[in-house]
Parts: C-alpha cells; structure tokens; sequence
C-alpha cells in the first residue's frame, strides 16, 4: 500500500551555510548556568566524567576509552575549564574554547610516573581546589568503568579535607528544557529519521531479512543527509560509527519483546514490523517508530493496533505544563486498566530526548519531575502479546504551552501501516 504523501521529507534546494553545532555561547550560559547551581549547593568546583556531560558544557566530544577523560568547572569565573586529557586528544581538546586548562598526561595504565587520576588530583590543586574545607561535586566518585579501566576514585585523590559531594544532577536537569538552537537540530533529526524510515518501508518484501533493508535505507538515507547539510556536518555523538540516519526494524513474534534485536531470517507475508528511525544533527537526537504488517491486517491486529493508538493518545493528552510526569504516568496506566490491557504493559510511556536516544526525565511513576514547555520526550507506550507481536508507535514530542507538539510525522493509522505484498 502506498504511503500518504505527507510522510516525505522535503529536500533543500541547495546546501545551507549554517554550521551543525550549538555555538559558543550557549556552552558559555551553560557552564554559568552550573556556577549558579554550585554557588547554591555551596561547592566549589564539579567534575564530570561522562562523555555526554563533559560534551554538554564544552562542545569536546570524544571516545571514551580506557583512558580517563574529565571536565573541571570551577566555581570562580576566571578560572575557565579545566580537563583532564591524555596525550593523544592533546590536539582534539584544543579544539574546545572553553576548556582554557588542559592537564596532559602520557598514556594509561602508566600515566608517565603515575596513575592518570593522580595528574586530576594535581589539576585540581592547580586550580586551587585541594585546600581543607573545599566541596569538589562530581557525576560519578571516579573515571567510567570501560574498555579494562581500572583505578582509585575521585574521593580517594582529591586531597586531605576535600569533601568529595554526588551532584550528578546539576547537569542532567539543565538538559531537560531545550534551547531554541537544540529545538531546532532536533526537529532536523526528524526530517532524516522520517526519511530514513520511509526508504526503508519502501524495501519491505517477503524473502528480504532485517538487516539487508535496514543497511540499505540507513545508507541512502545518509547519503542524501550529507549531501543536502554539506561539509560543516559532523555526526557528534555517533563517535563510535554507526550512520547519521539510521533506520532498523525487528519482525514476527519477535516484535513481543520491547528490545528485540534485528536479524538474518527473511521476512514472511503476515509478518509484523517494530520499526525505528532517527538520526545526529548536532549531536542531537529524535525517536520515529511504528507498527506496521506485512500483508493484510488481521482482526487480531487491527485491535490490538487501535488498542495501541488509544494509549499513546491518552498520553499525548496527559503531558500538559504544570503536572508531574508521574502523573502522566498514571494516566496511562489508568487507560491500559480501562482497557483490559494491563498485562501486555512491559515498560514506561517515554524518555528524555536530546544528545541521548534514552535521556531523564522519564514519563513514569517514579518521576515527579514538573513538565515544563521546551522538554522533548518520546511517548511510545506499547503492548506487548506473547506469541503474537508487539505493538508500539514512539514519537518525539515537545512541550508548548497548551500541550504537546508532535516532531515527527511519519502517519499512524493503520491504512498507513500496511505493506502491500
């Protein structure tokens, strides 16, 4: 069947001359934005380990590997950026304005004459952060857990009398209200994840496998990416590969598992398709996904389908300005209730979206974070039948004042979702 015009994406004319990166001074806001939350949390300095965080307040995106990276932000206003680097991203950090005091060391495990966590503690003495009665917060108590690192934690370095304090968060709930320049590379990362997924529905065939189509869509789709936003693109949070847009899908039963993964085994007519679709604009990402089948519809699917739509209307409905996101939450729990459906509920309604495909907040019980104008959210509440399939549409969403507006456009009434075989 024929897909409704109103899903394709429009191609630019000509290749834009603006640049695909948030500009220097938002990362500026940003890192005065944590001084405000240091100053009120009354701690003098905060270091962050995580590569999203440290690229977050500095615009230095990197691979994370078992050599340990971090970012200093001190208090005092004139002691701009500090960071923790190893030798080989001496030329990679020079690129990051912010980040005016670069601490090298020569390689890990060996850090020259000592462990490189030791040279953060001499950075931290450098900027005068290692005096007694000092309040060093930090997102994680010492480097990342990856690719074989193994060393002391912060607390244990950070000098006689440091308090050594958890502030994880101070970064986090800044993330969650989008600028109008993040806004805006997400909404780009809808155009070319809705592309993406529209090469890719035009590749469903009986006999072709998972991964063959979604390769093909995710490389066209990336091909026509670059082409249209030209050299001064870089695809900032795909470091370790991957393509700028991306399309893939999981088929048959096993659809009934929330995350299941994509495979080699050809596609059969009556199958059913989870597809998802997204792409980096800017490091910033979007969320596309929906239930489609291969063939005509069974009964059984148009009602477990509209089933489906019902639920994530409610929660389009339920995410207003002024309520918590649990409160959403509950919402929708109430109308899996309603309908009789709670048993096939396998997860939460939705998650923060913005440099992580999977970011706080998080529409779920367990959240009373405020929904304010500007967040951007996935809202995918799905159902889940064993032996059956799975169904769920995710979609990006922000928040404006009288509600919701969805980002992606990609149709969902079942008409749509039918391939024709």
């Amino acid at each position: 069947m024929a897909e409704p015009e109103s899903s394709t994406a429009p191609m630019p004319a000509e290749t834009p001359t603006v640049g695909w990166s948030i500009a220097q001074p938002e990362y500026d806001a940003r890192v005065a934005r944590v001084r405000g939350e240091l100053e009120a949390r009354r701690l003098d300095a905060l270091v962050l380990f995580h590569p999203i965080r440290m690229a977050y307040l500095s615009g230095f995106y990197h691979l994370s590997t078992e050599r340990p990276m971090a970012i200093v932000v001190p208090l005092e206003t004139d002691a701009g950026l500090g960071a923790l680097i190893p030798q080989l991203e001496q030329d990679h950090i020079a690129k990051a304005p912010g980040v005016t005091r670069p601490k090298i060391y020569p390689e890990y495990p060996s850090g020259g004459t000592k462990h490189p966590l030791l040279h953060l503690a001499d950075l931290l003495a450098d900027l005068g952060l290692a005096k007694p009665g000092t309040r060093v917060g930090y997102d994680s108590d010492g480097y990342l857990d990856v690719n074989g690192y193994d060393g002391p934690l912060l607390s244990e370095v950070v000098g006689d009398g440091v308090e050594a304090v958890r502030a994880r968060d101070i970064v986090d709930k800044l993330r969650y209200v989008k600028s109008e320049a993040e806004l805006a590379f997400i909404k780009e990362s809808c155009v070319w994840g809705n592309l993406a997924h529209r090469l890719m529905h035009e590749r469903f065939a009986p006999g072709r496998t998972e991964i063959e189509i979604s390769l093909e869509a995710s490389v066209a789709a990336s091909k026509t990416m670059l082409a249209a936003l030209g050299p001064a693109y870089q695809p900032l949070t795909l470091a370790w590969g991957g393509m700028p847009a991306q399309a893939t899908f999981h088929a048959g039963a096993n659809t009934a598992l929330p995350h299941g993964l994509s495979g080699a085994t050809g596609l059969r007519r009556g199958d059913v398709l989870v597809t998802y679709a997204g792409a980096d604009v800017g490091g910033y990402n979007s969320e596309l996904e929906r239930t489609m089948i291969l063939g005509e519809p069974t009964p059984e699917f148009a009602r477990h389908f509209d089933l489906m739509l019902q639920l994530q209307q409610t929660a389009f409905d339920a995410l207003r300005p002024g309520r918590t996101l649990a409160a959403a939450e509950t919402d929708v729990a109430d109308a899996f209730a309603a309908l009789g459906v709670t048993a096939m509920q396998r997860h939460h309604t939705g998650h923060g979206l913005g440099l992580e495909g999977h970011e706080a907040p998080f529409i779920d019980k367990g959240d009373e974070t405020f929904i304010a104008e500007n967040m951007v959210l996935s809202v995918e509440p799905g159902l889940y039948v064993p032996g059956l399939a799975g169904f769920r549409h995710s979609d990006t969403v922000v928040v404006r004042a009288g509600g919701v507006e969805r980002l992606t456009y990609y149709p969902r009434n079942l008409e749509s979702m039918v391939v024709a075989v």
